[in-house]
């Protein structure tokens, strides 16, 4: 066997052997890159559903806080005496506070938010509800009495019940779905003679 006889049988003895390595060299390569674009592709669907579920929350916070302001517009409304504050509500729509208990959020207890009891946005005041957008549900809210503070210590402002009252509206909204449910409260000191 001369020289060159022998290096040609060493070529092709090294092809054979690397001909399977870059088989499965390549094949690593497209497993990685296969997992790279599985894991990009989930991640897509998860941002997606966490902007899906931020516009919703955002939706049912602007509903409850626009039920906020209808209820803080309607106490504005008042004439010059103030409805007197009843458990069932039937006077102006205005709870008494220890009808939920003084430390029990009314927002927590379901049968408030049921048409009967809670104030529909835009009932007292017409505000259009045509700009909250793709709400569930409109919002609603409740006014309870909290506290009267008379303007002096005389027995007249006492019994006239001249001085401010301070009324706690409780509002909540809805967003896009069901699952996105916000409960907003505000004090109101409303000063009346």
């Amino acid at each position: 066997m001369n020289q060159m006889e022998k290096i040609m049988r060493s070529q092709t003895y090294h092809s054979h052997q690397q001909r399977g390595a870059a088989l499965i060299t390549s094949l690593i390569i497209l497993l990685v890159l296969t997992v790279l674009g599985v894991s990009a592709m989930s991640t897509s669907s998860l941002e997606e559903l966490m902007a899906g579920n931020l516009r919703d929350q955002n939706l049912s916070f602007q509903a409850a806080e626009a039920a906020l302001q209808d209820g803080e517009r309607y106490i504005d409304g008042w004439g010059g005496t103030p409805p007197a504050a009843t458990s069932s509500g039937t006077n102006s729509g205005v709870y008494s506070t220890d009808n939920f208990g003084m430390y029990e959020s009314t927002a927590f207890n379901t049968s408030v938010w049921n048409n009967a009891v809670a104030t529909t946005y835009g009932a007292d005041t017409g505000i259009a509800i045509s700009d909250l957008g793709d709400v569930q549900a409109l919002p609603m809210y409740i006014i309870e009495e909290e506290d009267f503070v008379a303007k002096d210590a005389s027995f007249k402002a006492q019994a006239q019940r001249e001085g401010a009252y301070y009324y706690r509206v409780t509002g909540r909204g809805i967003g896009a779905s069901s699952n996105a449910v916000t409960l907003l409260q505000t004090t109101v000191a409303r000063r009346f003679k």
